[in-house]
C-alpha cells in the first residue's frame, strides 16, 4: 500500500493503476489519472495540465507516458501533445483540431488526422466526444 504524505496526515492509496506518481523520490505528488487533460512535450519534459487548471512540470518523456498510459484512455495526436480522450468536447477534422474540456484547443498532426478521423467514423457511437461538420 502506498501512503501520500500531507500536512497534517498520511492518506492511504490503496489503487495505484489510478494514480500517478509525479516528482522526486522525497518529495512527490499523486495525481489521480483521470484528472489529467493532457501532456504536452517540452524538450526532454512533460508538461501535465490537470483539469483543476494547474500544471505539473515532470522529468520524464512524453514517450513514457505514451508507454505508461496505453492500455487507459489515452492518445497521441500529436508529436507534442498526449491527450485524455475522456476529456475531449470536439474534434474538427477539417481544420485539424482537438478541443478540450477547460477551453484548450490542441492541433493534430496530418498523419493522426485519418487515425483519428477512421476512429471517429467507425465508433461514433461509442465516442465520448462528437465530430464537427
Amino acid at each position: 500500500m502506498i501512503v501520500e504524505k500531507t500536512k497534517k496526515h498520511r492518506v492511504p492509496i490503496e489503487d495505484t493503476y489510478t494514480y500517478l506518481r509525479v516528482g522526486s523520490k522525497h518529495q512527490g505528488t499523486y495525481i489521480d489519472k483521470s484528472q489529467i487533460i493532457y501532456i504536452k512535450a517540452c524538450e526532454s519534459y512533460a508538461w501535465l495540465y490537470l483539469k483543476d487548471g494547474s500544471k505539473i512540470l515532470s522529468s520524464k518523456t512524453i514517450g513514457f507516458y505514451e508507454q505508461l498510459f496505453c492500455d487507459d484512455n489515452f492518445s497521441r495526436i500529436h508529436r507534442s501533445y498526449l491527450i485524455n480522450l475522456s476529456h475531449v468536447k470536439q474534434y474538427e477534422p477539417r481544420y485539424r483540431l482537438m478541443y478540450l474540456h477547460g477551453e484548450h484547443v490542441l492541433p493534430v498532426s496530418h498523419r493522426k488526422n485519418r487515425v483519428i478521423a477512421k476512429m471517429t467514423r467507425t465508433q461514433e457511437t461509442n465516442m465520448p466526444f462528437k465530430m464537427a461538420v
